[in-house]
């Protein structure tokens, strides 16, 4: 082998080392990164020659090993639009290519990143610290599925219009101890607030009377309506406590559908009172007892609500809450796999892109085809461990210090010929 062979080797040496370098420095400038993704160096030997008697070095070739497969620590935020993945998957995102005031234009570039440190921007948009706007799928309000096609997810409904009220879940125990006066003496009025199709808030008032043994009379009043009574309506229980009729129906759903109300400047409204199954130990009941004792009065409908924040489940749906304590499950995030992906194409950003080598990109939901679920108000840190980098570079230092003496070595062995020369 030649001088230059000897002088070739050990600058590859150098060169595999320094490339060596710079892969550990980058790992520990990124070691705080959130969703990093480390980069480890493998060494292939070359080989000029090599036979039972003879064997010539061909040098060393450094190249990158990306562990983009190995999690990193999930650290705990408590901000509610960060996210981690516990799993596989990676996040499926979009970048701008341009931004005018409230319209944002995007790249048809599809990317994937760990770094779920996802805040809310002016524009409603869930972007990362990088600049990636998450994607996912619009959620059916009825079904409650995730349907239509991926892209970017963006609260749009800052204000929840408001819901009248339709129904009124009444349970309570009347005493079966009361007694019947004349006149009559009522028990005390139950109250509950109901909202009409503006969202302003009204009272519902209902009043039983004991009538008769196992018998009672309800009047219903909605103060501010017209009508501005109902009833009155006649309700029945058997000799165990259980209702048997109201108002005339005895099976089935224990209801009573008072008349349409109208508030001002609302939408005429229609009330169905809720009592259980006739029959039901779930229903109304009439146990002994001198005064109502009340387990549950509460209307649907609501006042409207201004967005407040946004929440995340394991299975990734995005809830919008609201101001006056409901909640809009809005989307779904969709998460994605390769089956090589450590073959990804590494971009700015704890960002990658697809490749021909990694695969293409299976895109679901968390809980679907081993994407992984979520873990809301956390990040994911980088997957570095500064102590392992410290004693890697020590490792290359010496490597690369070992081939800088092999290059002394030859030169001075040069120089030695160069001199018998003379």
């Amino acid at each position: 082998m030649s001088f230059v062979g000897y002088f070739s080797t050990a600058l590859s040496g150098l060169n595999a080392q320094s490339q060596a370098l710079g892969a550990i420095s980058n790992n520990i400038a990124n070691s705080t990164t959130t969703g990093y993704r480390k980069v480890d160096t493998n060494f292939e030997a070359l080989v000029t020659e090599a036979s039972r008697t003879h064997y010539q070095s061909g040098g060393v070739i450094a190249s990158p090993i990306y562990r983009n497969t190995l999690a990193g620590t999930t650290t705990t935020t408590g901000v509610t639009t960060n996210l981690a993945i516990s799993g596989n998957g990676f996040f499926v995102t979009s970048k701008p290519t341009d931004i005018s005031g409230a319209a944002v234009t995007f790249s048809d570039q599809t990317y994937y990143t760990r770094a779920g440190d996802f805040q809310l921007d002016p524009n409603g948009y869930l972007v990362n610290g990088s600049g990636y706007y998450a994607q996912g799928f619009t959620v059916d309000p009825v079904t409650g599925l995730a349907t239509g096609s991926l892209d970017q997810i963006q609260v749009v409904q800052q204000v929840l219009p408001p819901e009248a009220t339709t129904t009124v879940t009444y349970r309570a125990d009347l005493p079966a101890d009361a007694v019947v006066t004349v006149p009559a003496t009522a028990q005390p009025v139950n109250t509950v607030d109901i909202f009409d199709s503006l969202g302003s808030e009204h009272s519902l008032e209902l009043t039983w009377t004991k009538t008769a043994a196992n018998t009672w009379q309800l009047d219903v009043a909605m103060p501010g309506g017209t009508p501005a009574t109902a009833g009155p309506y006649a309700v029945t229980f058997d000799g165990n406590g259980h209702i048997s009729n109201v108002n005339g129906v005895t099976a089935g759903s224990a209801g009573i559908a008072l008349p349409a109300v109208t508030y001002p400047g609302a939408t005429a409204q229609t009330v169905t009172l809720d009592f259980g199954t006739i029959g039901s130990d779930g229903a109304m009941t009439q146990y002994s007892g001198t005064s109502i004792d009340l387990s549950n009065i509460s209307a649907d409908g609501y006042a409207k609500g201004g967005f407040k924040n946004l929440t995340v489940d394991a299975q990734g749906y995005v809830s919008l809450n609201y101001d006056n304590g409901e909640k809009l499950v809005a989307f779904q995030l969709a998460l994605a796999r390769f089956s090589a992906a450590q073959n990804l194409q590494t971009v700015d950003g704890q960002a990658f892109t697809e490749t021909n080598y990694s695969g293409p990109a299976l895109v679901g939901k968390a809980g679907e085809f081993g994407l992984g679920s979520l873990v809301g108000s956390a990040v994911e840190s980088s997957n570095v461990d500064v102590g392992e980098e410290f004693t890697d570079l020590i490792t290359t230092q010496r490597a690369y210090s070992a081939n800088a003496k092999v290059l002394t070595t030859v030169d001075e062995m040069l120089q030695e010929i160069l001199n018998v020369k003379r």
